[in-house]
């Protein structure tokens, strides 16, 4: 991974500066399904719900440009100083990011080996583009425990409720 020399205010009233977390150039595989044999492979534990939402539909990474810059965020950057909604978060990312594809978050599994045991990492994904065959919405989240990597989902729902220390993977615009 390239280093890139960047970092971005979230907001004016938080002068917080906030650097690139991941930096992607480049994917090695071609879509999701051959990203789910590669976590597999790679002996990643992938939840029933991923591998339903992704079972629906294949997505090429071909399509995404690259580089992918993802920021590691928390709600109180944004301004949150009490509890708040995933959909009042979502109307605060402003122009300098934008949310993940649901595909690069599947990826980032892969390539974020460094993480501490007993942390769960969210990705701040588009509301209902990860809907399971019973239609309920996720966003995905990434897991250590057991000395093991997860990728799990979490409620999508636009009152589910986050408080200001929680932390959203988000991407430059």
């Amino acid at each position: 991974m390239v280093k890139y020399k960047m970092s971005i205010k979230p907001n004016k009233k938080n002068n917080k500066i906030i650097k690139p977390w991941k930096i992607i150039n480049k994917i090695p595989v071609r879509d999701t399904n051959a990203c789910i044999k590669l976590l597999k492979k790679n002996k990643r534990f992938i939840s029933p719900w991923i591998i339903n939402i992704f079972k629906k539909k294949n997505y090429s990474y071909n399509k995404f440009k690259k580089p992918i810059i993802l920021f590691r965020v928390k709600l109180s950057d944004f301004g949150f100083k009490t509890p708040t909604t995933l959909n009042k978060f979502y109307k605060k990312i402003d122009n300098k990011y934008s949310l993940v594809h649901p595909a690069i978050a599947l990826y980032v599994r892969d390539i974020y080996d460094e993480q501490k045991t007993g942390e769960w990492l969210r990705f701040a994904t588009p509301m209902k583009s990860m809907i399971d065959t019973d239609g309920v919405p996720h966003l995905p989240k990434l897991g250590k425990a057991l000395k093991s990597h997860f990728i799990e989902t979490y409620w999508s729902y636009p009152k589910a409720i986050f408080h200001p220390h929680n932390e959203f993977i988000v991407q430059k615009k």
